[in-house]
């Protein structure tokens, strides 16, 4: 995926992280919401800067915001640096709205 373009093309980034990490305990076990974190930190939207604002400006990204205040993340390095930060964010609190949707923890 070049980037991602609005919350529809985020959905389905998340649901695919959901079903991976639903799949991943199912068959070795493990836990739901570390896997959904690395997922997240991982994906290719959240470690490449463009891609990461591109994520931002195209999406909703109110509820990230939200934890990084929670969390006390209010000064960054950089624009890059926060633009990273929140689509990270973004991208698990989607994937667990995704995981929590499928049935959470039930679901496998």
């Amino acid at each position: 995926m070049e980037y991602i373009k609005n919350d529809y093309e985020l959905q389905q980034l998340a649901l695919s992280i959901a079903l991976e990490a639903i799949e991943e305990v199912k068959k070795h076990g493990g836990d739901y919401y570390e896997l959904i974190a690395q997922a997240a930190a991982s994906s290719e939207h959240a470690v490449y800067t463009y891609k990461a604002i591109m994520l931002c400006a195209n999406c909703c990204t109110a509820d990230a915001e939200e934890v990084l205040v929670e969390h006390g993340y209010e000064r960054f390095n950089s624009f890059a640096h926060h633009a990273s930060v929140l689509a990270e964010v973004t991208i698990q609190n989607a994937a667990l709205q995704e995981f929590y949707e499928l049935g959470g923890e039930a679901a496998a």
